[in-house]
């Protein structure tokens, strides 16, 4: 679950006008933007803002906590992100209408805007030697990979489903990784989206033991 505690304010803010939480987590996302979560120090981030550290501990305890605190409006925004992927969400859409309408989404549209993925790429990267991180990280996708297993589902062979979920889930990311904004990328992209729905239209081949039983003697 995500952190309940609230910011704690003491101290008097000074400078600019009161500045709420979310100036902070604004000011954070473009310190991460340039440089990682190495980048989230109280006075560089203050001096980002013009104003004076008294203006952060107004609104939070210390560091570490505005840290949970980012990381756990990121979950939530990427929790509720999800309703643009949500099966059945277009009755007049096939299942396979549908898994087009969300792979064009994944590799396309606005969830792989370049600034969005590299935050998340950079708190991909912090998880790594951040415990929190790591909990908000795996918990955003097991909900995104439960989600993609329910809309692949009716395509794939009983019991694949979540299998070829993993894999749809680690071609996005991978892709955006790899060719987001490089020279061709956006033809690898559409190329990879292609190829990934081509191989799920293809019929499956059952093969019963009979057939095994005939091909091997």
């Amino acid at each position: 679950m995500p952190a309940t505690s609230k910011p704690a304010r003491r101290g008097r803010p000074t400078g600019r006008a009161v500045l709420t939480p979310q100036d902070w987590f604004n000011a954070a996302t473009d310190a991460i933007l340039e440089g990682g979560f190495d980048q989230l120090r109280v006075l560089p981030l203050a001096k980002r803002l013009k104003v004076t550290r008294g203006s952060f501990y107004w609104h939070f305890e210390d560091l570490p906590q505005f840290i949970r605190l980012f990381l756990d409006q990121w979950q939530a925004q990427r929790m509720k992100g999800l309703r643009y992927w949500q099966p059945g969400l277009d009755p007049a859409l096939s299942s396979q209408q549908e898994v087009e309408r969300v792979l064009l989404l994944m590799f396309e549209g606005p969830a792989v805007e370049f600034k969005r993925m590299k935050v998340e790429f950079a708190i991909r990267d912090f998880a790594l030697r951040d415990l929190y991180a790591r909990d908000i990280v795996a918990k955003v996708d097991a909900a995104r990979v439960e989600q993609t297993a329910q809309l692949l589902a009716p395509l794939v062979p009983a019991g694949q489903a979540h299998g070829m979920a993993l894999i749809q889930y680690a071609a996005v990311l991978g892709g955006v990784l790899l060719f987001r904004g490089q020279l061709g990328g956006e033809q690898s992209l559409r190329q990879l989206r292609e190829q990934w729905q081509q191989l799920l239209h293809t019929p499956q081949v059952v093969t019963s033991e009979a057939d095994n039983d005939s091909t091997g003697s």
